[in-house]
This record gives structure tokens, C-alpha cells and sequence, in this order.
């Protein structure tokens, strides 16, 4: 995906939230792909499942609590990158409460 395509979807939806600082996909379960790697401690299994250990309210260990953003994002889940702001799923988790 060029530069200028992920710059465009971070940049439309003017009718969301910014993603930046936002965090609500990160309470998703996220189930770790071949090639995912993370921290060995951020990483719990679920029925024989690898996946992103969650924190009491569901928020994905890697989500900073303060700011809301992900201290993991360089390295961050296939899953994570694949998440697009504004496309179907990011806006049914923004119409929850």
C-alpha cells in the first residue's frame, strides 16, 4: 500500500474520531499470524489459539492506558495493520455505547 493511500484513509472520515488516541479496535481479541512477532509476554493462547493478551476492561496489553496508542505499532499484529479506520467494522466498534 503506497504512502499516500494509508495517509488518504488515516485523513478521510472526517464524521470519526482521529485513530490516534482513540483505541477502541484495540479491544478486539487478536489472534497472531505466522510471521506476527511480539513480546512473548504480551502473548496468551485461547483454545490452542496465539493471541494478544487482553487487560480486565479488554484492552489489548500492547494499548497504553494514558495516551491510548499502541507502545508495540512499529511491530504491532498483521491483524492490527489490516484494521482499516472508516471501513465497516471500525465504525460498527465507534456505534457501541
Amino acid at each position: 500500500m503506497s504512502r499516500a493511500v494509508v495517509l488518504r484513509s488515516i485523513t478521510t472520515h472526517s464524521d470519526l474520531p482521529p485513530c490516534a488516541g482513540c483505541g477502541r479496535c484495540c479491544h478486539l481479541v487478536v489472534e497472531l499470524r505466522p510471521g506476527d512477532v511480539v513480546p512473548e509476554e504480551l502473548v496468551v493462547e485461547h483454545d490452542g489459539a496465539r493471541c494478544m493478551d487482553q487487560r480486565g476492561d479488554g484492552a489489548c496489553v500492547a494499548l497504553d492506558p494514558a495516551t491510548q496508542l499502541c507502545t508495540i505499532y512499529a511491530d504491532r499484529p498483521q491483524t492490527c495493520r489490516d484494521f482499516a479506520r472508516g471501513e465497516n467494522l471500525c465504525r460498527r466498534i465507534l456505534a457501541q455505547n
